[in-house]
């Protein structure tokens, strides 16, 4: 049996739609129908003194605030592309989710984005002062969601298949070398794009994988859930084979069938709502991962 034959439900015919779609076009067709939480469009001041762009989900109940980062390699993605998964975990949590803008590479490198992220995670602090924060995001987005967490408090994390690291030899990597969307060689390029000649290969803010343990101590409960036909599938369970031997509370869900960036797939793929479900439980209740 072949890697395609095991495709969950709806994945290869997702994989297939996607592919003809403009972004704008992807944005549309895979939001269609998601619109339960009332939406507003804001913004908040980046680190550089910039406008940036953000969309709050108002959720039914006063639990956390989940800051959302998007993901795009870094270089990428958007706030519309990522509508059905913030629809869904504000829906299904009762809580607010705010999806966030933030610079992009090359034009704006390692740790131009972070420093965005933290500069709305700082202002949405001030907007909602009584609320305990929840730091989530996918792909590019779930690493600065992981470095951001190194050294700013939160009541958890909710970390969709994301770049933990820069090992391109994992089994993973290897397996899904060249296949399925995200291939090695795209990692790499997009690694290249974000840090320019590996400057900072050593900082755990690029690479969290690289955090001491005194650094991973310090994180919240997490909820982590990977892609099981993905090349970065690997980055996340080395994530929690570390946070088990530091004995810090995680949940780890790896998705099987499903390819990166599945979440937003519910549409035509079942497997990715039922995932954004289970993060929203979390959410609700991070201290029950």
């Amino acid at each position: 049996m072949t890697e395609k034959d095991q495709l969950a439900p709806g994945m290869a015919e997702a994989i297939r739609t996607h592919e003809n779609l403009s972004d704008s076009e992807a944005a549309s067709f895979w939001a269609e129908g998601a619109d339960w939480a009332p939406t507003e469009d804001t913004d908040y001041t980046g680190a550089a003194g910039q406008s940036q762009a953000a969309r709050v989900y108002n959720g039914a109940a006063s639990g956390p605030v989940m800051l959302y980062i998007h993901g795009g390699g870094w270089t990428g993605g958007s706030i519309a592309l990522n509508e059905r998964a913030c629809q869904i975990m504000a829906r299904d949590s009762g809580c607010t989710v705010i999806s966030i803008s933030y610079r992009l590479a090359p034009e704006h490198p390692f740790p131009a984005g972070l420093e965005d992220c933290r500069a709305a995670l700082d202002q949405f602090r001030d907007r909602y002062p009584d609320r305990p924060f929840v730091l989530s995001g996918a792909s590019a987005g779930g690493n600065l969601a992981l470095a951001l967490a190194f050294d700013a408090p939160v009541q958890g994390l909710v970390l969709f298949y994301g770049v933990f690291g820069d090992d391109f030899e994992t089994p993973s990597y290897r397996r899904y070398a060249e296949g399925f969307g995200l291939t090695r060689a795209r990692m790499q390029e997009l690694f290249s794009l974000y840090d320019p000649q590996g400057a900072h290969a050593t900082d755990p803010r690029l690479c969290p994988l690289k955090a001491s343990d005194g650094q991973l101590r310090l994180l919240p409960p997490s909820c982590l859930i990977a892609a099981g036909i993905d090349v970065l599938r690997d980055d996340t369970t080395t994530l929690a084979e570390r946070l088990t031997l530091l004995s810090i509370p995680h949940n780890l869900h790896v998705e099987p069938g499903v390819t990166h960036g599945f979440i937003n797939r519910g549409r035509l793929v079942p497997a990715a709502d039922a995932c954004l479900t289970r993060a929203a439980r979390f959410l609700a209740d991070p201290e029950q991962p």
